[in-house]
């Protein structure tokens, strides 16, 4: 997680912004312009529907713009917009945008580099992000409005242990964060609580039970290593994880026992995998893992033995080019892929790829939802619905 640095006051920028994305009085007037290029993109806008429909509609995918904003007291609020564009075509299917309060981060806004993690800054159906509070207090902040849900009590007597990065468990939608760190500095245990339901929900994973989680099953050993800042790509199973490294490559690790320092990445024992070592290392960010052994990492295909140590073949999903190309994300059925990339003449589309081979294909223009001179807005194609 970037520095936690957003302090109090949500200036006027922050409203102007709020306005442009759709959250003033009218709210066609993005949406309008959203699906220029996406067909019913347009008709969708026009009768105000997209800022009522569901963002996680069955073959929806899903584009997540976080933009900072100054508050004149040099600190900085976050404005969060979600558009949706339907798979086939690029037909705009709706947005939500939100204002986070004053001394609000939300996660996958990460100043210092790419977020590959952004899709566990948001729960299953899209309505709440994920986030912390004057940077110590995990979160759930409700989309269509910007207000905290499942918030404790501001009269209450308590204190807590600081909390880390906050995410959602994208099958339960149950919000993960860390419980902060104890006296010794050593990693705390970790929490999960409903997020609408508040802390009386809460449940308590013990430090020493991680790498029980870590086995369970993919989807929740992502959610307990994210909760450590740790962006990695698990196999379905659970006991494996792969994450990259702009030194050391692709690094393949399992579950094995504590070997010192602190957090959830604690547990992993790097894999000697020939193919990945000092004499021909990989160099690209896990995305996603397509079955045990087939992990899709940035856009190639790298091809594992049952036992991780060998790497048997790279493939390249799309052909070479001068494009900057963002992570892909699988869709439902296994048999395509989809990611953003950007031309030279600075503007983003939404492309589709196959498994099976050939170009992609372009389905939509993706613009920002207000001018960004500057390129602070973070883009991300965080989910194929």
């Amino acid at each position: 997680m970037a520095q936690r640095i957003v302090k109090a006051g949500l200036a006027a920028g922050a409203a102007l912004v709020l306005a442009a994305c759709g959250g003033g009085s009218d709210p066609t007037t993005v949406a309008g312009s959203a699906g220029a290029e996406g067909g019913a993109g347009g008709e969708a806008g026009q009768d105000g529907g997209a800022r009522t429909a569901s963002l996680a509609q069955p073959d929806s995918l899903t584009v997540a713009f976080c933009k900072p904003v100054e508050d004149g007291t040099g600190g900085k609020s976050y404005q969060v917009v979600l558009r949706s564009f339907a798979a086939k075509d690029g037909a705009f299917a709706g947005e939500r945008s939100a204002a986070l309060p004053p001394a609000t981060e939300p996660s996958g806004c990460d100043e210092d580099g790419p977020s590959y993690s952004a899709d566990l800054a948001f729960n299953k159906d899209l309505t709440l992000v994920a986030g912390l509070v004057k940077g110590d207090r995990a979160a759930a902040f409700d989309m269509a409005t910007g207000h905290e849900v499942g918030a404790p009590d501001p009269d209450s007597f308590s204190k807590r242990l600081d909390n880390g990065s906050a995410v959602f468990h994208p099958v339960t939608g149950r919000l993960w964060y860390d419980m902060g760190r104890i006296d010794d500095g050593a990693q705390g245990d970790l929490g999960s609580r409903d997020p609408k339901g508040g802390l009386k929900t809460e449940e308590n994973t013990a430090f020493g039970k991680i790498p029980d989680l870590l086995r369970k099953d993919g989807p929740t050993a992502e959610t307990a290593l994210a909760t450590d800042d740790v962006d990695a790509a698990a196999v379905p199973a659970g006991g494996v994880v792969a994450t990259g490294n702009t030194t050391y490559g692709v690094r393949l690790s399992k579950v094995g026992p504590e070997s010192g320092g602190i957090g959830a990445g604690v547990y992993l024992t790097e894999i000697a995998t020939t193919g990945l070592d000092e004499n021909s290392k990989v160099f690209c960010e896990p995305a996603f893992w397509r079955n045990a052994t087939t992990l899709v990492c940035d856009l190639q295909q790298l091809t594992f033995s049952a036992d991780y140590t060998k790497l048997l073949k790279t493939e390249n999903l799309v052909p070479e080019n001068d494009r900057i190309n963002g992570q892909p994300v699988l869709s439902p059925d296994g048999k395509s892929f989809a990611f953003l990339s950007r031309g030279e003449d600075g503007r983003s589309g939404l492309f589709r790829g196959d498994f099976s081979g050939g170009e992609p294909k372009k389905i939509t223009s993706v613009d920002p939802p207000v001018p960004d001179p500057e390129r602070e807005m973070r883009t991300t194609l965080i989910r194929w619905n």
